[in-house]
């Protein structure tokens, strides 16, 4: 590895750099998402405390600038070019094999898609900048402290750990699109008693107006027998209505309860081209669950306090006594 070269670079210079680079990216995403958000979030695609895209994007540009790394302009036009198309390809790949949109920059001006928009690639620029500056002779240093053994072997841990992140998180994604297409199943057995209702309400009403028209004489008569039959149809109606949506309540419940939620809280514009409607009933169901357990814990605390304060309250007595 310290003897084959890629361009400028070493091979183990090449995936130093990008597992180093990975893992302080996956370090700038956590401690931006928990100044935003103020709690913790595991971010990224892969299980691991790194984030590959950011790795790659440095290991890239090192290779493209060569001779000049010195030149902050060539520094800053390859820091928007390369890590925008990273992310935009990264973003097309992603939504093309697993029919999942991971991020969405639509609500940003001058966006692409939602894959990409001007305001990040510019940062995207800035960094590479700071980075190549000031941090990368760093870490260059850092890297070059391990002995050829010690870097080679390294590597291969890191190599072998990544293939093993992915594969694993290749198979929590199609797990986890299993269970939206659940979920989106139940939330159209849902909608379809409701849909079926007001067919049935419209043809009755259409069939009550026809009459009318055709025989005014008896209107009052018909009328009557239309809304003793719609009032009848309706509630046999509601009543399976009612059955079918508890029972797919139940169902989706059970289902979010088991199903992977890291990727969902680590990308919260994530949505799904295939079950569109499932996302936004999968958060809503994890936002309940949120809420319950806040309220269980909240109403646990006054009850261990009183506890601790009979415990407190008895040894005092004790030692009265004694």
């Amino acid at each position: 590895m310290y003897h084959i070269y890629l361009h400028t670079l070493t091979l183990y210079e090449v995936f130093a750099y990008f597992f180093i680079y990975s893992f302080l990216g996956w370090v700038c995403e956590v401690a931006f998402h928990a100044i935003k958000t103020g709690k913790f979030v595991n971010r990224g695609f892969l299980n691991g405390p790194v984030c590959p895209i950011y790795g790659a994007g440095v290991v890239v540009i090192l290779l493209i600038l060569s001779d000049y790394a010195q030149q902050m302009w060539a520094v800053f036009l390859v820091g928007v070019a390369v890590p925008t198309l990273l992310e935009l390809v990264t973003g097309w790949l992603l939504e093309t094999f697993f029919h999942d949109k991971w991020w969405d920059y639509s609500e940003r001006r001058f966006n692409f898609k939602g894959y990409i928009c001007l305001e990040f690639s510019l940062l995207w620029g800035i960094a590479a900048v700071c980075v190549i500056s000031i941090l990368h002779p760093l870490i260059r240093k850092f890297a070059m402290l391990f002995t050829e053994i010690a870097g080679t072997i390294l590597v291969c841990i890191g190599l072998a750990a990544l293939l093993a992140d992915v594969i694993l998180t290749v198979l929590q994604v199609l797990k986890l699109n299993q269970k939206l297409a659940e979920i989106d199943k139940l939330a159209k057995a849902m909608r379809a008693g409701s849909e079926l209702i007001g067919k049935e309400v419209a043809a009755v009403t259409i069939a009550a107006q026809k009459g009318v028209e055709q025989v005014k004489d008896s209107a009052k008569k018909k009328t009557s027998q239309v809304r003793e039959t719609l009032e009848e149809k309706k509630e046999a109606w509601d009543e399976k209505s009612a059955a079918r949506k508890a029972e797919a309540k139940a169902r989706i419940d059970e289902i979010v309860k088991k199903m992977p939620k890291r990727l969902l809280k680590a990308f919260p514009s994530l949505s799904s081209r295939r079950n569109p409607d499932s996302v936004p009933l999968v958060r809503e169901r994890m936002e309940k669950e949120k809420d319950g357990t806040a309220r269980a814990a909240a109403t646990e605390c006054p009850v261990q306090q009183e506890g601790e304060e009979g415990n407190r309250s008895s040894q005092g007595g004790a030692s009265d006594e004694e």
